[in-house]
């Protein structure tokens, strides 16, 4: 049965649509032959577009999307009969945007480097009122690279409309900056004003350059102002470094702290030289890759909570290879540490290579959870990963729980008393080689943990754990073997000299003071900064 009400509405509709571009048409025509035109100005022509891109009409903010992108693509010509056409399949009217019949025999118009340029900053500034932030995000940082050629209402009207305000930000600088650029000098103090309200490295250089100017010398106030701002900015610049580098060496802290505490339970309590310790970090980083690939292959929705599913599931699979370890090999060679510093290098060898000939030897990707993507801007020149912040926090709480476990559970009684008097716990009734080993599946478990966690802040390899248990033997040396305490305190201080020299000095020369630095402390005090008695 034919339903005449839904014909009717439907050719109402189109009627709408049909004088809605019917009485756009003329307009849009005229923005077409201004650009067009053989000695037009091209640039007021882009600015008419650009104004009916971000207009509240979204079939002329479309239209206009549509003509810059034909520009910008060579697909826009200007026919000398007047007519303007898009090439394509269809071809069509550039002002209607309906199908023409006939092409046109003149070539589409190519524009310029420096229109280019312009339409770059085009569409950025049109972007700019996108429903996506990543995309406001990037066009904001297009302007703010050409801002020389923004045009200033439009990104005063995109500043009022922003709700992210690192967004607001980019754009005030950018129009700031642009205002340095005016002959007026009144213009010119408050654009100073306003760059020296955003300080950033990019914003210094912006004001240094200005500062350079002939014009800008020769008057004194604006001058006293560039310089003014100038040191207003490098304070709160130096201040943003000085809390970036502590941010970094807490970071680089909380690294630490994962990768030696496992190492601190098990050389504390069984005096065991664990070489295998970095391959534990290894399989804990791919056991959480297993994890990646299958919440991505079977239940995408939950796809960034992967992270905090691998973390007990690498607890659990390093938990039992070093308990593994611990009864095949580990305990036929206590109280022989030349033969288990051997015995664990050909397990950390073979582990290496079973790792190659199950995934190869190139670096593994991952796909980083969307609450860890990006930062935020705490200060100019401070920005804060939340990557890093994870990695500090889950440190943290895992040395919380550790803690809790040693102190005040039974099992940490039990290991507690096995490393102060063994003998002595032996003859009470405490199953010591049963501590032994869940204390050294422990110690690998916690390992494990460190390998979730660098997955987001390093690159994941057969040999990445290599590097870690060099610095996580250091940890537990300068600390004191056993002793959570001194693993925290060395993992601290280590962490922040070694970011406090590295920026200055370089990699290389962080690592010889860090080393210099334990030797210098192992002399007083052989036994660590925080001695544990062990076992007699």
């Amino acid at each position: 049965m034919i339903n005449f009400r839904q014909i009717f509405y439907a050719i109402a509709c189109l009627a709408l649509v049909w004088t809605a571009t019917a009485s756009a048409a003329p307009g849009r025509a005229a923005m077409l032959a201004s650009f067009c035109a053989t000695n037009g100005d091209k640039a007021a022509a882009l600015e008419q577009l650009v104004e009916t891109g971000v207009s509240d009409d979204t079939h002329e903010r479309a239209w206009a999307r549509q003509i810059v992108d034909a520009i910008r693509n060579g697909a826009l010509v200007c026919g000398a009969d007047g007519q303007v056409t898009l090439q394509g399949h269809p071809l069509l009217d550039a002002a209607t945007l309906q199908p023409r019949a006939n092409a046109s025999a003149d070539s589409p118009y190519v524009p310029s480097i420096v229109m280019m340029r312009k339409l770059a900053v085009a569409s950025a500034e049109m972007d700019l009122f996108s429903s996506q932030q990543d995309t406001r995000a990037t066009a904001a940082r297009q302007v703010d690279k050409f801002f020389t050629l923004l045009d200033p209402a439009v990104i005063a009207r995109a500043v009022k409309a922003q709700h992210d305000p690192d967004i607001a930000a980019t754009l005030t600088l950018a129009l700031a900056k642009r205002g340095l650029n005016s002959n007026v000098k009144a213009d010119r103090l408050a654009a100073i004003k306003a760059v020296a309200e955003v300080p950033s490295e990019t914003a210094r250089t912006a004001l240094a350059n200005f500062a350079a100017d002939d014009s800008v010398r020769s008057d004194p106030d604006v001058l006293a102002a560039v310089e003014g701002a100038i040191r207003h900015m490098d304070t709160w610049l130096s201040l943003g470094k000085g809390l970036s580098i502590l941010f970094s060496g807490l970071s680089y802290a909380g690294v630490l702290l994962l990768t030696a505490l496992g190492l601190s339970i098990v050389f504390g309590l069984m005096g065991v030289i664990n070489l295998a310790h970095g391959e534990f970090i290894m399989i804990g980083a791919y056991a959480t890759y297993l994890v990646e690939r299958f919440m991505q292959a079977h239940l995408p929705g939950w796809f960034d909570a992967y992270i905090f599913i691998a973390i007990p599931v690498a607890f659990v699979i390093c938990a039992a290879c070093g308990m593994l370890l611990e009864f095949f090999v580990i305990r036929f060679l206590y109280r022989r540490p030349l033969e288990t510093l051997l015995a664990t290098w050909a397990v950390s060898i073979a582990l290496i290579k079973l790792i190659q000939v199950l995934f190869g030897s190139q670096n593994v990707e991952f796909i980083t959870p969307g609450f860890l993507n990006g930062g935020m801007q705490v200060a100019p020149g401070f920005f804060v990963t939340y990557n890093r912040v994870f990695a500090i926090v889950l440190a943290v709480l895992i040395f919380g729980a550790t803690f809790a476990v040693v102190r005040f559970t039974k099992l940490g009684l039990l290991m507690r008393a096995t490393t102060q008097l063994r003998d002595m716990a032996r003859c009470l009734g405490v199953p010591a080689e049963r501590v032994d080993r869940i204390a050294f599946g422990l110690g690998a478990g916690l390992a494990g943990l460190a390998g979730v966690v660098l997955t987001q802040i390093a690159s994941v390899n057969p040999s990445m754990g290599t590097g870690f248990v060099v610095d996580s033997f250091m940890v537990v040396v300068l600390g004191g073997a056993g002793s959570l305490a001194g693993t925290v305190v060395s993992s601290l201080a280590l962490g922040e000299i070694n970011q406090f020299i590295e920026p200055f000095y370089g990699a290389v020369a962080a690592k010889v003071a860090v080393l210099l630095l334990i030797v210098l402390i192992i002399q007083k005090r052989p036994q660590g900064l925080f001695a544990l008695k062990t076992r007699v």
